[in-house]
């Protein structure tokens, strides 16, 4: 059992990686940008439905069990189990289930339903699953730094630098060849990375996942594939109602966009296991401290990427090119979808911590049937911008009602120190429609000028911020001890 002083000192080691984690992840998306640029609006909106599909795919055939492995691996020392009981049983599964979702692509390319193309990406699934489940392996045992390295960093970039690469050697399908590049040599790194970890582990263990496990990941795995579908419905109907340039120039502003989310997604597997960690007393008293901390540090890291994006929309967009700048505005509806989830969406993470999965799943299913209505109608209507605002409705829906689940379990998270990140996001965001509406011509020195400006205001307000804060912890640690 933990207590609120070792949870905080956790809690700000693990935000130090998820900062490095993204500041690493930058260069993904730039290589990203230059490949749309080389291979044009319309192959790189097919690439990216492909991939997503991939990720889609990869992501269920773990089954959960990648997402299990944070629970169970650090149980394995306090049940007497050997310490990578799970790792490579998992493993196995998710390989079969991925060579199998492999021959049946291969074999429909021979049918008019699926691509010729496709085949060439569904090579690279195996590895997909095997990242996957090895990287979450070296999480469970408390090694975050290995994840990010290599999924933040290594693959991203090697994945885009070996298409481009291959394209200019006039190697055809460049493409997905990169990606299994990509994906192949972060598999061999995170496995190689885990036997160290573990050099006892056997290749074969010689027996099934264990029913603790797969009971705990089942719920998490089918979660995962209606999320899945859940996060890539827009651009797959910005496919569908739209063509593949629009996809291509929606799938730029989703990557920059998800800057922010990026943030967000860190903080889950931080959180999760902190909350987990939890009896009913400790959730009384310090769940409101931890969430609020975590909010607060994830919303100001957005502010700043945030005013950077907004600030400097056309450079990072004509880095992929002029094609891709299409309906702008999109990008700023996507940029409030992310802030809004970075501050009430992480409350979906404290209730899979108290072992909501259930509620989790049917929350997700809700989301997908209102994500697909709203892209249905706004996508043909309102083009990108439509399948932005869809983002952001079903975002809000799912935020109210988790929110109103955990008022009426009797917890309230949301320090009253937070009322000051609302007025920033609300600020952010009425600056991205200002300088849209009016459209002032600023230089590169004057934008760069407001920035440093807008960076040192963020950073007394959170000197100021963090020093309330970690008075009112020191208060009711303190109360505590009395």
């Amino acid at each position: 059992m933990g207590n609120l002083e070792t949870d905080s000192k956790f809690l700000k080691k693990a935000m130090i990686v998820n900062v490095v984690g993204t500041i690493l992840k930058v260069c993904g998306p730039l290589l990203t940008f230059v490949m749309a640029r080389i291979f044009g609006a319309a192959e790189f909106g097919i690439f990216v439905s492909a991939q997503t599909l991939l990720l889609t795919i990869a992501h269920s055939a773990t089954l959960g069990l990648d997402k299990g492995l944070y629970w169970y691996l650090p149980q394995n020392k306090l049940n007497g189990r050997p310490a990578h009981d799970g790792i490579m049983e998992s493993f196995w599964i998710a390989a079969a289930i991925a060579l199998f979702c492999t021959g049946v692509i291969f074999v429909g390319s021979f049918t008019p339903y699926i691509s010729n193309e496709l085949p060439w990406y569904a090579v690279s699934l195996l590895f997909y699953v095997g990242t996957y489940v090895f990287s979450t392996a070296s999480e469970g045992n408390r090694r975050p730094q290995n994840a990010v390295f290599v999924n933040s960093f290594l693959t991203v970039t090697l994945a885009p630098a070996t298409s481009i690469a291959l394209h200019f050697m006039g190697i055809p399908h460049a493409l997905p060849l990169g990606l299994l590049v990509g994906q192949v040599v972060g598999f061999c790194v995170h496995f190689v990375l885990v036997r160290r970890q573990f050099p006892e582990m056997p290749m074969n263990p010689g027996k099934l996942v264990s029913k603790g496990l797969l009971l705990y990941s089942l719920p998490l795995g089918f979660g995962e594939f209606v999320s899945s579908f859940l996060t890539r419905s827009s651009l797959w109907l910005v496919m569908l109602f739209l063509g593949p340039e629009k996809a291509g120039a929606y799938g730029i502003m989703v990557t920059i966009s998800n800057a922010l989310q990026t943030i967000r997604v860190g903080f889950t597997p931080i959180l999760t296991p902190v909350v987990a960690g939890m009896d009913k007393e400790r959730l009384k008293t310090d769940l409101k401290p931890v969430y609020s901390y975590c909010v607060f540090m994830v919303t100001f890291i957005q502010l700043l990427i945030g005013f950077f994006i907004v600030l400097f929309p056309g450079e990072i967009l004509s880095i992929a090119g002029k094609d891709f700048i299409v309906q702008p505005e999109a990008l700023g509806i996507l940029l409030l979808v992310h802030l809004v989830a970075g501050f009430g969406g992480m409350s979906i993470v404290v209730l899979n911590g108290m072992g909501k999965s259930l509620y989790s799943l049917i929350m997700d299913v809700i989301s997908l049937g209102v994500a697909l209505a709203l892209g249905y109608f706004l996508i043909p209507a309102l083009g990108l911008v439509g399948a932005a605002l869809s983002m952001l409705g079903y975002n809000i829906m799912a935020i109210i009602c988790n929110n109103i689940y955990l008022i009426k379990m009797g917890y309230r998270p949301y320090s009253v120190r937070l009322v000051s990140q609302v007025a920033w996001i609300v600020g952010l965001i009425t600056f991205y429609v200002m300088l849209n509406v009016k459209q002032p011509e600023l230089s590169l020195v004057e934008k760069g000028g407001i920035y440093l400006a807008v960076l040192a205001l963020l950073g007394i307000y959170w000197k100021i911020v963090k020093k309330k804060m970690d008075a009112d912890r020191e208060k009711l640690t303190s109360g505590k001890a009395e």
